[in-house]
């Protein structure tokens, strides 16, 4: 047979394979759910201050981030966003960023373990679930919002 006959028959054995993977409409809404897990995590990671003041919070979670070590690598002052890494147990990346609620306002706070992978352009970042982790650096901003607004 002629090769030209054969990829049109090819890719109409192939087309039924391929439609039979496409997701269903409930299999894509469900993906778009958060689970239970990632609830938790986001809660972990989110706090509300009773600040619009989102110089002084940035300027407050710099100050934090500083003050574990890390070195501030990015910081987009109109976007509300930090990115920090420090050397500890390899690379961690903490990612910052501020948003406004009705009440004040939102931070939220990531820090990831930053994986090599050999071989690959790019490494992993796994994301660090310690709640102390993130309760310590919520606590240091806290005071470091209270005392920088205060001049202390």
């Amino acid at each position: 047979m002629p090769a030209a006959i054969l990829r049109p028959a090819a890719l109409a054995a192939l087309l039924p394979a391929l439609l039979a993977c496409t997701p269903t409409a409930e299999q894509q809404a469900h993906a778009f759910q958060p689970t239970t897990a990632t609830l938790e995590s986001r809660a972990r990671q989110t706090r509300l201050f009773d600040t619009t003041d989102r110089t002084l919070m940035l300027q407050s979670a710099v100050g934090v981030l500083q003050d574990l070590g890390f070195t501030i690598e990015e910081s987009q002052v109109n976007q509300g966003v930090i990115v920090a890494s420090k050397l500890a147990d390899g690379q961690i990346r903490a990612q910052v960023l501020l948003s406004s609620a009705p009440n004040g306002t939102l931070v939220r706070a990531t820090f990831q373990h930053i994986v090599p992978r050999p071989g690959a352009m790019l490494p992993i970042g796994e994301t660090l679930s310690d709640p102390a982790l993130y309760q310590g650096f919520f606590e240091k901003l806290a005071q470091s919002a209270f005392l920088t607004a205060h001049e202390i």
